[in-house]
């Protein structure tokens, strides 16, 4: 972008360049934290930064990874195979064998936040690029403007028919859990994503494999406790399989410490999904699942 010849008084109402920042494996504390960070005025700077809405992290400029979350380890590199550009700073308690270029370590005081952010490099991206990614976001994440909106069962239920019988062109995911609860959860979530063409169903590890062999799936939802083999070792052995080393698998469990975080990383799952599901965390989950899948098609 050309410089304006005439150069703004520094009154702090210039133009400011507003960067997206990804918060990823942050417990609710730290995230308000950093929130509030990032909304601190420097009259002195031409840089904003601003948290990454569920809606767009998937397509943020910087991603801000808390080290110590297995699981936020997952989804940095799952975004980053969709979107290569964005930059990594990395948050840990302690010292980190091989850390990025950024680094901020132990408390997240706002000054040290800002200054490493600053330090942080960034191709400039070129309008047509701002607008694809823009496109993009809209198109996997539109289902869910309305999301606090009553659905209609009726709607739904079309659409699942729809899913059903449009295979070509959509990608074909797999809910494994032995409650029907939480299979329909799921598949209410899934239906109204026009990026899934078929939704097939396991209520054990043992038949999860046996599907993934007949079938081929784009993504995975595993439960972690079953009858027969758990989900871990369902996730080892399907990560055994040649079709299956990069498909998304996402633990789904009400067991999130960090225990079972590592064992989950572990057995090569790719996230977690923490039960019930809510439909904020099912957002951000999805954007970047069919992101990673949609730049997957393309190479």
């Amino acid at each position: 972008m050309e410089q304006n010849n005439l150069q703004p008084e520094k009154t702090g109402k210039h133009d400011l360049r507003q960067l997206q920042v990804a918060l990823l494996g942050f417990e609710a504390a730290n995230e308000e934290r950093l929130t509030q960070v990032f909304q601190i005025e420097r009259s002195d700077d031409d840089c904003k930064y601003i948290a990454a809405t569920p809606s767009n992290q998937a397509y943020s400029d910087i991603l801000m990874v808390n080290y110590d979350n297995p699981a936020a380890l997952q989804e940095k590199d799952m975004i980053l195979d969709a979107h290569p550009r964005a930059q990594v700073v990395a948050v840990s308690r302690g010292p980190l064998d091989e850390p990025p270029a950024q680094h901020i370590r132990g408390i997240l005081i706002a000054a040290r936040v800002l200054s490493v952010l600053d330090k942080v490099s960034l191709e400039p991206r070129s309008e047509t690029a701002s607008v694809q990614s823009q496109v993009v976001t809209e198109s996997i994440l539109q289902p869910f403007a309305k999301k606090n909106a009553p659905q209609d069962q009726a709607i739904v239920t079309e659409k699942l028919a729809a899913a059903a019988s449009t295979s070509i062109g959509g990608y074909r995911a797999l809910v494994v859990d032995d409650s029907p609860a939480i299979q329909k959860s799921l598949e209410l979530n899934l239906a109204i994503l026009p990026q899934i063409g078929v939704i097939d169903f396991a209520d054990s590890g043992e038949s999860a494999i046996e599907k993934a062999e007949t079938n081929q799936y784009d993504l995975i939802f595993l439960d972690v406790v079953m009858p027969g083999i758990d989900g871990y070792e369902t996730c080892t052995q399907l990560r055994k399989k040649p079709e299956y080393k990069k498909t998304p698998i996402i633990m789904v469990s009400g067991r999130t410490s960090p225990l079972d975080e590592v064992k989950g990383v572990m057995a090569g799952c790719t996230t977690y999904l923490t039960k019930p599901v809510q439909p904020e965390a099912f957002q951000k989950l999805s954007s970047r699942v069919l992101a990673w899948l949609e730049n997957r098609k393309k190479t």
